[in-house]
């Protein structure tokens, strides 16, 4: 029960971004470190804490995951305004196959056979999305790029989170690496020029929507789960979200789905159920 409700809170994501008037990178730092302090809130509240322990014996990992999930979150942060909601989504979520296939490198889960051609088959749909926006020109292909860019880092993510949470609380481990993310991408925010407090008047609410939908009750509905189930399973579970954000998109923005798009992502989803079929 507790994937289907986390997809269906990331599927606001791109929708509850897309609705931001600030510049990207502020509010995906603002996301992240609200998160993370939440998170870190609600662990020092639960009992002793385990940051020291976490810091010592995870420190590296946790710096790592934090700033995989950082430059994921600047990436699609950024495509969604440079790309329609409907590639961007498709895209990013090409990384159950690329998490299959690092899962069996790093932590040796088996895969079958059929893990390739479904790799084959998303990097194809991946190319047929990129062909369709590359012959409507503008930044559209450069959105895309940003968008598989952020797929990859989420997918290294998720493998690191794998190996290290099952030694660390969800809360902990969740806060921790939100929280490095958060001031990773504050930084970067800053040396950009802007202000971690610009449109905050109209941003506030929907930076707190995105903190507590997609990325309380979604992504760390995720991190939880790692503990429980195979990285690939947590992975494959995203797989819902394009159809529900695609949908979304066209009914709340207006944005009907290009049939490149709509065909690419098609054959994402196929090559993401073989891939994961076959894991």
């Amino acid at each position: 029960m507790a994937l289907p409700v986390a997809v269906a809170a990331v599927s606001t994501s791109g929708i509850l971004i897309r609705l931001t008037t600030a510049p990207p990178l502020v509010t995906a730092a603002n996301r992240m470190l609200l998160a993370g302090f939440l998170l870190l809130v609600w662990a020092a509240l639960r009992g002793p804490s385990e940051l020291p322990r976490a810091l010592r014996q995870h420190g590296l990992l946790l710096a790592l995951s934090g700033l995989l999930l950082g430059i994921h979150f600047a990436l699609w942060t950024a495509s969604l305004f440079l790309t329609s909601v409907a590639s961007a989504v498709f895209l990013v979520d090409t990384h159950p196959a690329l998490t299959a296939l690092l899962a069996r490198i790093a932590l040796g889960e088996l895969s079958g056979p059929a893990l390739w051609l479904g790799i084959l088959l998303t990097a194809l749909g991946g190319a047929i999305i990129g062909g369709g926006d590359f012959q409507l020109g503008g930044p559209a292909l450069p959105g895309d790029l940003m968008a598989l860019g952020a797929s990859v880092a989420f997918a290294g993510y998720l493998v690191i989170g794998r190996h290290v949470r099952a030694d660390l609380d969800v809360a902990v481990y969740a806060g921790l690496v939100y929280g490095i993310a958060g001031i990773l991408l504050a930084l970067a925010a800053v040396l950009s020029g802007s202000q971690l407090s610009s449109n905050a008047a109209h941003d506030a609410p929907l930076w707190l929507a995105l903190v507590l939908v997609p990325t309380l009750a979604g992504h760390t509905v995720f991190n939880w789960a790692l503990r429980h189930v195979q990285t690939s399973v947590v992975a494959v579970s995203v797989v819902g979200e394009p159809v529900g954000t695609t949908l979304l998109a066209w009914w709340l923005l207006a944005q009907q789905p290009q049939a490149a798009a709509l065909l690419g992502g098609a054959t994402i989803l196929v090559g993401l159920w073989l891939a994961l079929k076959g894991h």
